[in-house]
């Protein structure tokens, strides 16, 4: 790999909601999800063993958002607040935060509330099963 396309996929996140947990999503650095995504997967003894080896291995990260990214996630909501989830919320704000420390933060969901809303707050997506949001409301 070419020092110059290593150094950008280091400096890339990925934060992952609940169905890419349960999706196993995986092979690329700097993997991270939020305490409350993690208590969602909870059912299945594959699922929750894969998650729980990918978290003591270090493939993937617990972040914690700050109050401060909450509260611009909910600001810039707006109307669109009442269809979050509280883990929805913190996804959100926890790809903020990573802002501060990565080059690309892109969320991995295909929840269209979540996607909307990474769209409005500047940050990046990808779908996992389904085709994604073609324009913002």
């Amino acid at each position: 790999m070419r020092e110059e396309s290593r150094r950008d996929s280091e400096s890339r996140a990925y934060v992952l909601d609940t169905n890419a947990l349960l999706l196993g999503f995986s092979g690329v650095k700097n993997l991270y999800t939020t305490e409350a995504a993690i208590k969602e997967v909870k059912y299945d003894e594959l699922q929750v063993a894969r998650l729980e080896a990918m978290l003591t291995s270090g493939a993937l990260k617990i972040a914690r958002p700050t109050t401060e990214a909450i509260e611009k996630v909910k600001e810039s909501a707006g109307k669109q607040l009442d269809k979050l989830s509280q883990t929805d919320l913190t996804i959100l704000a926890a790809a903020l935060d990573l802002t501060k420390t990565h080059k690309k933060v892109i969320i991995v969901t295909d929840d269209y509330t979540i996607q909307q809303l990474t769209t409005k707050l500047q940050l990046n997506f990808i779908p996992l099963k389904h085709s994604g949001i073609r324009k913002t409301r």
